[in-house]
């Protein structure tokens, strides 16, 4: 049973259970509201706005009245937090970290941090959850005004190192509440914040309700994408692509011997962006190079995306028939993206939606494509100002982009999401750097999995192993952790070649690609018996299995594949030995006869560069 709690001034609101405070609702005002309670909730009158909260079937419904002026409204972080979705400086739970409040929108590269996929709703390990259907802008546990702001832009300086998108609250300067606002935009739409409140027991009941609410996927995707790696050419040779080089890359693959299943052509395979074939100076006979792959025994997918080169067919095309966004003027909307300005698919329109994917079905007939990457789809990419066939909201933009994708391809993957956790296909990472640490580097690849799965999303793709080499180049030694990393995560994915940082690099990394496929059918039995039926993620966090374990609940640098196998991957340079959690169980470490009874915490445990820690539970 929930207790409220009430305090005037501040005005306060406290949901209690057996006197202990789950979540606290706090306003800034220099009155106390006129208050009206009884035992389904309260209403709070206050000059400029009115605060309802009522008790429903299973959750709490709180809404203020629509206002021109700006409210705001604060929610005291207590206990530790997740969900939310990705973030460039991923870091887990969401407590350690500072989110300056900004519209939470879809982005590549956010301001503030914000990434491609989000979600609007948060959960504690006292099993609060949090949903929030209508407000402005949010924070978390925002940093003080002297903390520097960021604004978003492509090709220029001032974006602010990936280290401070979010903000590490190392010295917990943060103000320690979640951060709603709204303001005249929302007045206009006729809607004041609206939030729903749930009480559960703990985390992993909250995450249900959450799973509830926002539905999972039914289906998986194909079964060969959990089994085999998939190779891209991005990474390692970036524009610079043509049939020679994809087809000299998969024979590299096959005398490396590694396992493969899709190769991935990537950006340059068009002439102009949007035209929907291939370059015929770089690709001469694409139908002859994609029939040659097919014997090597690979799958063939092309790179796309929702951009169109002013100078291409597509542009006259979608520009004639009313399908790209438009402007104020009722031109084409020349958007900026990372390579120039060009139209941008309108999404809202069915026609033009049935156009766009009527030329990907074209270009498979034409060349035997078997699928496709979709890339971009962030609601950034839509400008303010814009015109669409149909009235949106931004993230919409992005979750009818991947609801359409999901409706025509399997054998695919996304790198955006918003309110997209029912569609059965592969989610990606957004691009990783080539470095270790948790601002965007290998660390990140394990806090954004474990953050993406608690937001509801089971199928994830890691970004490529080694990261894409921007700046930095990959070491062997990166490429080794980053692939054993990879190897017991639902998907893996390289471009790198480990065969370019050496033989012992090479070695290695093959063993934990044949070590991927090997554990792939445990994977595919987690991802359609338990995920496709109760929503539960393949990758679960330490806490799965002890949700009131403090260390269990903070535990970053460790993650369970399903409930029974235990990975302590190593995430930082020049270490072969490290500290692991084991939770309650029987646990032995795979390969060995060794025992240990948990919950216990194994010091200096090795972990030399050949080998990655990981247990099976006994039981």
């Amino acid at each position: 049973m929930i207790q409220l709690e009430t305090t005037p001034l501040p005005f306060s609101i406290s949901f209690k259970r057996n006197g202990l405070i789950l979540m606290s609702v706090h306003l800034d005002s220099d009155n106390a509201p006129r208050l009206d309670s009884n035992d389904s909730g309260l209403t709070a009158k206050f000059p400029r706005f009115t605060l309802n909260l009522k008790l429903l079937a299973d959750h709490w419904a709180l809404s203020t009245s629509p206002t021109d002026s700006p409210i705001q409204i604060k929610i005291q972080l207590h206990g530790h937090w997740y969900g939310h979705g990705e973030l460039i400086h991923q870091q887990f739970p969401l407590n350690k970290l500072m989110l300056s409040s900004s519209p939470l929108h879809t982005f590549d590269n956010g301001p503030t941090g914000l990434s491609g996929k989000l979600n609007p709703a948060w959960f504690s390990s006292n099993g609060v959850l949090i949903i929030a259907e209508a407000f402005d802008e949010v924070g978390i546990n925002q940093p003080p005004e002297h903390y520097p702001r960021y604004k978003w832009q492509f090709h220029t300086e001032g974006r602010g190192p990936f280290s401070h998108r979010p903000f590490f609250d190392e010295n917990k300067d943060g103000d320690g509440y979640f951060t709603f606002k709204s303001s005249p935009a929302l007045f206009k739409r006729g809607e004041g914040i609206n939030l729903k409140f749930y009480f559960t027991e703990n985390a992993i009941e909250a995450y249900q309700k959450q799973t509830d609410y926002f539905g999972h996927p039914t289906q998986t995707p194909p079964k060969n994408l959990f089994q085999k790696p998939t190779w891209t050419t991005w990474a390692r040779y970036k524009t610079n692509i043509n049939q020679q080089v994809v087809l000299d890359f998969a024979n590299e693959i096959i005398q490396h011997r590694y396992p493969y299943h899709v190769l991935e052509i990537d950006d340059r395979w068009q002439t102009y962006y949007g035209d929907l074939d291939f370059d015929p100076q770089r690709f001469p006979n694409p139908k002859a190079m994609i029939d040659e792959l097919h014997a090597k025994g690979f799958k063939v997918t092309a790179w796309v995306i929702p951009f169109l080169d002013k100078d291409s067919q597509a542009f006259a095309e979608g520009a004639k028939n009313g399908w790209l966004v438009k402007n104020q003027s009722g031109e084409p909307y020349l958007v900026t993206w990372w390579q120039g300005k060009g139209g941008l698919l309108d999404v809202t329109n069915p026609l033009g939606v049935e156009w766009f994917f009527r030329r990907l079905n074209q270009l498979q007939i034409k060349t035997g494509c078997d699928g496709f990457k979709f890339d971009a789809g962030e609601a950034c990419f839509l400008p303010a100002d814009s015109v669409t066939h149909q009235p949106i909201h931004p993230n919409q933009y992005t979750q009818i982009y991947v609801d359409a994708v999901a409706k025509h391809y399997s054998l695919t993957e996304v790198r955006a999401g918003w309110k997209n956790q029912r569609a059965p296909i592969f989610f990606r990472q957004w691009d990783k750097t080539t470095a270790w640490g948790l601002d965007n580097g290998l660390h990140s690849v394990l806090t954004g999995i474990l953050s993406l799965g608690l937001a509801g999303y089971p199928f994830l793709l890691p970004d490529m192993i080694g990261g894409n080499e921007y700046e930095e180049k990959a070491s062997a030694e990166l490429m080794i952790r980053w692939t054993q990393l990879n190897a017991l995560l639902p998907a893996m994915q390289f471009s790198l070649a480990p065969w370019d940082y050496g033989e012992e690099c090479n070695e290695i990394c093959r063993r934990y690609a044949n070590l991927h496929a090997q554990f792939s059918e445990k994977i595919f039995d987690i991802a359609s018996n338990e995920t496709t039926k109760n929503g539960f993620p393949i990758i679960r966090p330490i806490f799965w299995l002890d949700f009131n374990e403090e260390q269990a609940l903070t535990c970053d640098d460790e993650f369970l594949l399903g409930d029974n196998i235990l990975v302590a991957p190593i995430l930082t340079p020049n270490t072969y030995q490290r500290d692991i959690y084991l939770p309650k169980g029987t646990w032995k470490p795979y390969g060995t006869s060794e025992i240990f009874i948990g919950p216990v915490q194994l010091k200096r445990y090795p972990a030399p560069l050949a080998q990655i820690p990981f247990f099976e539970k006994i039981g």
